[in-house]
């Protein structure tokens, strides 16, 4: 079976760096990309989370508290990133092994 038609939450996320109205902007345009994107591959975006001001190394975020929290609970079966850096920053060999398939706009990630 295709990713088409998988329940698919959106997640968005900028570091401290910038004013907060640059910040804004930023997420705003990565969630335009990402739901364009969704759209146009057929998927069904259930959610969109978002942590403005954080940095890729911290796993205590509140929107990737959230989206994990509801993905325990059946919301959701894959999360789609502009990139991975979006969800962790920082070496692949300490990245966590995330609970849901992780679909980015790359598709060489």
């Amino acid at each position: 079976m295709g990713m088409e038609g998988k329940r698919t939450a959106i997640y968005c996320r900028v570091d401290r760096g910038g004013a907060p109205q640059a910040r804004r902007e930023a997420l705003t345009a990565q969630r335009r990309r990402l739901e364009e994107y969704a759209g146009a591959e057929g998927l069904l975006v259930v959610g969109c989370y978002e942590d403005d001001g954080f940095s890729g190394h911290d796993l205590r975020r509140p929107g990737l508290t959230r989206l994990i929290k509801d993905h325990d609970a059946g919301a959701f079966e894959q999360v789609l990133v502009v990139s991975r850096g979006r969800l962790y920053r920082g070496s692949s060999w300490e990245e966590p092994r995330w609970p849901f398939r992780v679909r980015t706009l790359a598709p060489w990630e």
